[in-house]
């Protein structure tokens, strides 16, 4: 159902765009005069200010931002340089790099800034904080994340449902799946990548159509490893009102922070399987969910298909399960004689995380061993904490 209502949500703005009632030829001369006007804008005025740098998610551009004239006026009132930093990505072709491979663009692009701020829309955050994994030098100074799928986003269904009508796919939308191979190296990270960067994320959680995120949930927006704030508009909006919320605004200029939110009240897991010789072979006849009833529970996916990171090559999957409820227990039986693995709900919900990850080992032929708390709770002692 999710997957569907992404659907019609691109279906409806294919649409209207093709709907739109101004002739070619009007539309060319818009299309010129905002090139004029963003030429200015890309020009140097404030060459020893610290230059604010705007990084745009999946399928976007230029246009991801607010319209030329307002960054120009932008720029006036920071009394700073505002750049656009632009890379290949869109919708039917797999031929755009990995978000791994855009990392190095980005760093060819900054590294002639003695320092520089950044603000990051959507899928364009993940490629910042995969760069800032492996520069640890780095010339960013603060960087803002706005409604980034920090733990994926189901709409990535969508996209690679898109990308599939050419015979490569789409590898950019495998990488923002939740559970895929580069998310879950990212976040296992546990904000290590962050040491050192003064970090600001903000998303929105409002319920009505023209304040709601329907690309990214909260439980994926918030970043446990950041100072979250909430602000008001829709995914793709939210970059072109830019220009409108101070409170990101005062954040790049000193640093000053607004208060702060805590992590949405859904928590979702993520888990993968390991033995110490080899991975395990994840399948839907080796890994079960059973409700406090015992009764089977399906309400979980496996991912990924295909493969889903640049340094994937062992092959895990991961196992998805989207908003835990108490009394589950999640079992995962090996095929080299383990015993089953057991893992319950109630134990992951302690957790302060909003995506719990657990990286689960089993030895073959080996009952893992079972620890039973005072008040009754099993704990799988195998897991990695």
């Amino acid at each position: 159902m999710i997957v569907m209502n992404h659907f019609l949500i691109v279906f409806a703005a294919l649409i209207v765009a093709a709907c739109s009632a101004k002739t070619s030829k009007e539309i060319a001369a818009d299309l010129w005069s905002g090139w004029e006007k963003a030429e200015v804008q890309m020009q140097a005025d404030f060459p020893s200010a610290v230059p604010l740098m705007l990084v745009h998610g999946w399928n976007g551009g230029e246009s991801t931002w607010p319209k030329p004239e307002r960054l120009i006026a932008l720029e006036q009132k920071l009394q700073r340089d505002i750049h656009l930093f632009t890379y290949r990505t869109g919708i039917f072709s797999n031929r755009y790099p990995p978000l791994e491979v855009l990392e190095e663009q980005f760093n060819d692009y900054i590294k002639a800034y003695k320092e520089v701020d950044v603000i990051a829309h959507s899928m364009g955050g993940l490629l910042v904080r995969h760069y800032l994994s492996h520069h640890k030098d780095t010339s960013i100074r603060r960087v803002v994340f706005l409604a980034t799928p920090h733990f994926g986003t189901n709409a990535a269904q969508v996209l690679m449902r898109l990308g599939s009508i050419g015979s490569e796919g789409n590898i950019q939308a495998t990488e923002i799946q939740p559970g895929s191979d580069f998310l879950w190296q990212l976040n296992a990270l546990e904000g290590a990548e962050l040491e050192g960067v003064d970090t600001l994320n903000a998303y929105a959680t409002g319920e009505s159509i023209l304040k709601s995120d329907f690309v990214v949930a909260p439980v994926s927006a918030h970043l446990p490893w950041a100072h979250n704030i909430v602000v008001e508009g829709m995914h793709h909006t939210l970059a072109q009102q830019l220009d409108s919320f101070d409170m990101i605004l005062d954040f790049v200029q000193t640093g000053a922070r607004s208060q702060g939110v805590v992590a949405p009240e859904r928590k979702d897991a993520w888990f993968r399987f390991v033995t110490e010789r080899s991975v395990e072979r994840l399948a839907e006849n080796n890994f079960r969910a059973y409700d406090s009833r015992g009764q089977l529970d399906r309400k979980y996916e496996l991912c990924c298909k295909t493969r889903s990171g640049l340094y994937d090559q062992v092959g895990l999957k991961t196992v998805i399960v989207e908003g835990l409820k108490p009394g589950m227990t999640y079992q995962f039986t090996a095929y080299m004689g383990a015993k089953p693995v057991r893992i319950t709900s109630d134990e992951l919900l302690k957790s302060d995380m909003p995506v719990v990850m657990r990286l689960i080992q089993t030895k073959p032929g080996v009952a893992p061993q079972i620890e039973v708390k005072p008040d009754g709770d099993e704990v799988q002692v195998l897991a990695e904490p």
